[in-house]
């Protein structure tokens, strides 16, 4: 499996491919490359780099700071280069001299080898804590995340039992990154993770994920509760669209129990269709703005009066898993 351990931000074609093919003589750690901070973002969280070198241009943007919590949050070591002012941040290397390519390799390459990744995993699994072992309820969880989100999930997922209930995931994320994070998450987590598909059987014990792919993730009842993918147009300025998800689950509300969790980012996808959930039955959760990278999406689904209970981050999978008891009971047997 590709696991890249250097990841170079730089929008610059021709000093980025120095970087690149400098490193790649250096070691043979893989580097990713982005040229935006946003692209940044979603590498970094899914991939877990070693570290990261990012050109000092974009520490001028109001995008580094959230950046640089991220790469705080998972262990990477940071060089910024290319300037001569003193970042702020202390726990930035900095290269000073752009021309310093020696330098940058040095600080980016040495030292780093395969045997690094055990303790970052190591230290990612730890983090959860462990979900109380009790009776799972049956019926369906969904959840819906943008910025922020695969951290976020991180969390959920490791602390589900391996027979919970079937999830089904939406996560804003640009096409060609939705594989490393589904990778991610079941690498982490007890259930089974993978990408959504058109009408398979829901299980328990089962992770299904629409992130980049392009199409609208469902959920239909056609003798047992079965995933549906759609080709429609962007919902909520988004494809998939958390409030696609949300409203099929509504449906599904007065028949089977559905418990739904928003979680951190940016807009209003999957607000509404929070409302129309909590107005048919279902349990909903919205994670608070303090684990919240971006608290756009669930505090507009509280502000709708949509949301049940608004929760930190790490107990919200407890949350969904054993809801109050107004989370409507069924006969219907998940399969």
């Amino acid at each position: 499996m590709f696991d890249p351990q250097i990841l170079v931000v730089d929008p610059n074609l021709v000093r980025r491919r120095k970087v690149i093919e400098a490193c790649a003589e250096a070691t043979t750690a893989p580097a990713l490359f982005a040229t935006t901070l946003d692209d940044a973002y979603q590498l970094a969280e899914v991939h877990r780099p070693s570290r990261i070198a990012i050109t000092a241009e974009f520490t001028r943007t109001g995008e580094f700071q959230a950046l640089l919590d991220l790469i705080h949050y998972i262990g990477a070591d940071v060089i910024v280069y290319g300037t001569d002012e003193e970042c702020a941040d202390r726990t930035v290397h900095q290269i000073n001299d752009p021309r310093g390519m020696h330098s940058l390799v040095s600080a980016l390459t040495s030292g780093l080898g395969l045997s690094r990744a055990p303790q970052k995993q190591a230290r990612q699994m730890e983090a959860p804590s462990q979900v109380q072992v009790r009776p799972a309820m049956q019926g369906i969880l969904l959840i819906g995340a943008s910025t922020g989100g695969v951290t976020a999930l991180e969390t959920i997922v490791g602390q589900l039992p391996h027979d919970c209930p079937p999830v089904l995931i939406v996560q804003h994320m640009r096409p060609g990154f939705g594989d490393g994070l589904i990778r991610r998450l079941d690498s982490i987590g007890k259930p089974r993770v993978r990408a959504a598909s058109d009408r398979v059987l829901l299980e328990n014990g089962t992770v299904h994920v629409a992130a980049g792919n392009g199409r609208h993730l469902g959920v239909v009842q056609r003798g047992g509760l079965m995933t549906q993918l759609l080709d429609d147009a962007n919902v909520s300025g988004h494809c998939p669209s958390v409030d696609v998800l949300f409203e099929h689950g509504a449906r599904l509300a007065g028949k089977v129990p559905v418990a739904a969790a928003l979680l951190t980012g940016m807009g209003a996808d999957g607000a509404e269709g929070m409302c129309r959930l909590r107005e048919a039955g279902a349990y909903t959760i919205a994670q608070d703005r303090d684990s919240s990278v971006v608290w756009g999406m669930p505090r507009v689904a509280a502000e709708m009066g949509g949301v049940d209970d608004v929760l930190p981050i790490d107990r919200i999978a407890d949350a969904l898993l054993h809801g109050p008891a107004r989370c409507r009971k069924s006969t219907y047997q998940v399969r």
